[in-house]
């Protein structure tokens, strides 16, 4: 009987560990399951997202070359010498027209007449016109630039030789067209519409003091070209102030005139207003002693 009941109990246990083994099985095969999904789900947004990184690589690369193309066009613009004058020219226009009125400058001025020759600006000056002209050898510079980024000073140096010759040509060139003794004043100034290539313009020992020497023509970029024009405008609004006060103390020398003619006549009324009074003074005296005179004679009637 015991042996009986020991082999059920063991059988039990054997049924007991068999279902906990099914019920852990299939818990972790539903965990399994479960992990799965999620990784899927994970990898699928991780796809997504790789996806989208990568379509968002494509639009800026895109965006890039789509950027490059007009800084390519305008490279190619400003490479020419009849193009990249243009460009001068507008950058000056843009300056000049910001400074001055309408009527203290003119474009394309022929200084002298018949010759052909017009400057790109001129401003009008009581000593004479001012010529400016813009000049960009845009050319000569991106050699420099070329020259620099390889790290190459040959020709580096023959670079910004070439650039000095240009500077010093189209100086001379300046001074021989737009500077006339009787029009203009004795100067001239060559616009250069690039900060960078002004910066090595001035890097350049003497190279402005030497055009101005030589042709007496200012080298001047966007910046200094504008100072250069205000102090000018300044100079005009004190020629105004000074033509005004002209006016202002002739109409004070007329009031002046007129109010010293006031204080006479006012002396004048006041020495007739005196004498009047007098003449007053004498009559009611008078009146008294006609007075008297009557009141005399009613009392010699009674």
């Amino acid at each position: 009987m015991t042996t009986e009941i020991i082999s059920f109990v063991l059988l039990l246990l054997v049924l007991a560990a068999v279902v906990c083994n099914l019920y852990l099985t299939n818990k972790w095969r539903d965990k399994s399951h479960e992990l799965l999904g999620e990784q899927k789900t994970a990898l699928h947004d991780l796809d997504q997202s790789l996806k989208n990184q990568k379509d968002s690589l494509g639009n800026l690369v895109s965006d890039i070359q789509s950027f490059q193309e007009p800084l390519s066009k305008l490279r190619r613009y400003l490479s020419g010498g009849t193009l990249a004058g243009t460009f001068g020219e507008w950058s000056l226009e843009a300056i000049v027209s910001d400074i001055f009125s309408s009527n203290r400058y003119e474009k394309n001025v022929e200084i002298t007449l018949g010759s052909g020759k017009r400057v790109e600006f001129v401003i009008k000056l009581p000593e004479g016109l001012l010529p400016i002209d813009a000049k960009f050898p845009s050319a000569l510079y991106d050699n420099y630039i070329e020259a620099a980024d390889a790290g190459n000073r040959d020709q580096v140096r023959d670079a910004e030789n070439a650039i000095k010759r240009r500077v010093i040509s189209d100086a001379a060139d300046i001074k021989e067209k737009y500077v006339q003794t009787g029009i203009t004043i004795d100067l001239g100034i060559m616009y250069i519409p690039s900060e960078s290539l002004m910066q090595l313009i001035d890097r350049l020992d003497g190279l402005r003091e030497q055009v101005f020497s030589d042709s007496r023509v200012l080298i001047l970029g966007p910046n200094s070209l504008a100072a250069y024009l205000i102090s000018i405008h300044m100079g005009f609004r004190t020629l105004s102030l000074n033509e005004r006060a002209g006016e202002i103390l002739e109409e004070f020398g007329k009031l002046k005139k007129e109010f010293e003619k006031f204080g006479s006549t006012t002396t004048d009324l006041k020495k007739k207003a005196e004498a009047l009074l007098k003449e007053v003074d004498e009559y009611a005296i008078r009146e008294r002693q006609m007075k008297k005179a009557i009141d005399r004679m009613d009392q010699l009637d009674q």
